[in-house]
């Protein structure tokens, strides 16, 4: 009886251990599948070989008008239903933490929860990128720096809980190496300052990590170019920059200094992964070569700025052909600033001008939404060579249409022969059908 009963029991221990153990695998292959199912998401928004038009967006400012306001509602709406008739995909939405907005320590999300939800509902991928407009809070950096970063930790935090899950794309402190960071020195090139926003980027995609894994998190949001903010991006990458976000985000204004009066085209020079690499050691310059890097803000103005000034039709050719020059440099996000002139300065650097909802297109706005609206779903194949350099001819695919060519130069005008088509070349691109 007694080997008997312990044959019994020795049976359901066996049992349970093996039902143990299958529930154990069970669990694991589903969190293996959950994990895998996150890499493939974020892998897809950094994927460089899609359509232009799945990489192309814009810059969106929500504070003209009064908070609150029918005005400032309109400002908001306008602007993100234009985007989505410009063909964009993204939309740059800044959060700002500045008066009005912030109080007691938390910020009011009415305005932004209705740009999130107007956003989706015209099919746009928002980028949340963080700021802040507090003077006082700039003084008590100087005394206090850590109780002023905790505090904006904690608004940053609630943030990306708020939109987890809404297809948001999360972007780092708007360039904090310059004076946006709590109106640093000029230079912004202090370690101390460079080590302290590295270290906001790292909580940053940790958070974003936790709470929306689906996500990416864009680290950098640096202000200029490579060659421009040398200085300070040697000292972002020697404290960690390349070790934690999923991508490096900058702004690679050009000046009008720059050869051809700034033209896109100088940043295959001064913006290359080439250069970036460079300023790396050795220990970084291993996953530099593996980062996806992203531009979130690029533009040209049509009044005096301390970039230049262009004119509309500069601005309009530089524009489009930026779109290009970008994704031909494999970048996976392309944004350009900005949608609208209204309420972003006065160095027009819109697409459109005039106020909302009635806003009338520039030639750069025309341009773009033309180029994009033909190039749908079209992804880069390659370049086309040609005799000249200063030629360029861009083969763009899409399976079971014929292909697209777009095409410029950058000399005065030229006949060549495309797609068995004599085509002239100017400075704005155009579109050649393959027939």
């Amino acid at each position: 009886m007694k080997k008997k009963s312990f044959w019994i029991i020795s049976i359901i221990i066996l049992v349970i251990i093996s039902g143990a153990c299958s529930y154990l695998v069970v669990e694991h292959q589903k969190e293996v599948r959950i994990l895998r199912k996150e890499q493939q998401s974020r892998a897809k928004i950094l994927n460089y070989q899609k359509p232009l038009t799945d990489k192309a967006g814009t810059f969106i400012w929500l504070y003209a008008y009064q908070k609150g306001s029918t005005k400032n509602e309109n400002y908001i709406n306008s602007q993100l239903k234009l985007a989505r008739k410009t063909d964009f995909k993204y939309v740059v939405l800044p959060i700002v933490f500045k008066k009005g907005y912030v109080q007691n320590d938390k910020f009011d999300f009415s305005e932004f929860d209705e740009a999130i939800s107007v956003a989706r509902k015209n099919h746009l991928v928002p980028i949340i990128e963080f700021s802040s407009d507090s003077p006082q809070d700039s003084q008590m950096y100087k005394i206090h720096p850590k109780k002023v970063i905790d505090k904006y930790c904690k608004m940053i935090k609630f943030a990306i809980r708020r939109y987890r899950g809404r297809g948001v794309v999360w972007q780092m402190w708007n360039e904090p190496n310059s004076l946006f960071w709590f109106n640093q020195s000029e230079n912004g090139n202090e370690k101390s300052l460079t080590k302290a926003w590295n270290g906001l980027g790292r909580k940053m995609q940790g958070w974003v990590r936790q709470y929306d894994p689906n996500s990416v998190f864009l680290g950098g949001n640096l202000a200029g170019n490579y060659v421009d903010s040398k200085t300070a991006i040697k000292s972002a990458l020697n404290t960690g920059l390349a070790s934690y976000p999923d991508a490096i985000s900058n702004h690679p204004y050009l000046s009008s200094q720059e050869s051809r009066n700034g033209a896109p085209e100088n940043l295959f020079a001064v913006n290359s992964r080439k250069k970036l690499i460079s300023f790396g050691t050795k220990n970084t310059q291993s996953s530099l070569k593996k980062m996806p890097l992203v531009t979130t803000e690029f533009g040209y103005s049509m009044e005096k700025s301390h970039h230049g000034v262009w004119s509309e039709g500069d601005q309009a050719n530089y524009l489009a052909r930026s779109l290009f020059v970008l994704d031909m440099m494999h970048q996976p996000i392309i944004s350009l600033y900005s949608l609208v002139d209204e309420g972003n300065g006065d160095s027009q650097w819109g697409m459109y001008r005039g106020t909302a909802p009635n806003y009338v297109a520039k030639q750069s706005g025309r341009l773009i939404m033309e180029l994009l609206s033909n190039l749908n779903g079209y992804t880069l194949n390659d370049r086309v060579k040609l005799n000249s350099q200063n030629d360029y001819v861009l083969k763009y695919e899409r399976k079971g249409y014929a292909n697209r060519y777009v095409c410029w130069t950058l000399d005065a005008n030229k006949d060549v022969w495309i797609a068995h088509q004599k085509v002239t070349l100017s400075q704005t691109p155009q579109i050649v059908y393959d027939k």
